[in-house]
């Protein structure tokens, strides 16, 4: 009887990743933008902790045409984001990441700056290859349209 059962238990799961493997979806769906810096330990000199604020980002992502225009603004100091860093958030020294379609990778082009990496975004516009898992892609546009402090 046991052996009657077990092709069923392990056949649940195959057309989900056969969706996947096939998907021609190349889309941007969102982006969003990060100030990191390092902080070193009052306690133990020599021990630094890596700290992330977010950015806010309005944006407009328009997939016909492949653009993305996003509008940055640095978020007011607090208790974990001191004046003196806000300070000294620019476009010259930002991580950025995109959510994409499932299965979907990225690729830099024409120079443009890494993804999820600090990287320099002061150049204010950008080209990056969307491809899906079946081997489609779109080719996009990000324009940094302001920076507000």
């Amino acid at each position: 009887m046991f052996l009657m059962v077990l092709p069923f238990v392990f056949t649940s799961c195959l057309n989900d990743d056969q969706d996947t493997e096939y998907s021609t979806a190349c889309e941007i769906t969102n982006i969003a933008f990060e100030h990191r810096w390092a902080v070193e330990s009052e306690k133990v000199p020599g021990i630094w902790t890596l700290k992330f604020k977010d950015l806010s980002v309005s944006k407009t992502i328009d997939s016909e045409n492949a653009t993305v225009t996003v509008d940055i603004t640095v978020p007011a100091a607090d208790n974990s984001f001191p004046e003196t860093e806000r300070e000294k958030v620019s476009l010259s020294s930002l991580a950025c990441s995109f959510f994409v379609s499932n299965a979907a990778s990225v690729q830099a082009l024409d120079h443009a700056p890494s993804l999820g990496t600090l990287a320099d975004f002061s150049g204010k516009t950008f080209k990056y290859r969307v491809q899906s898992a079946s081997g489609v892609y779109k080719d996009w546009q990000i324009k940094i349209n302001s920076f507000t402090k």
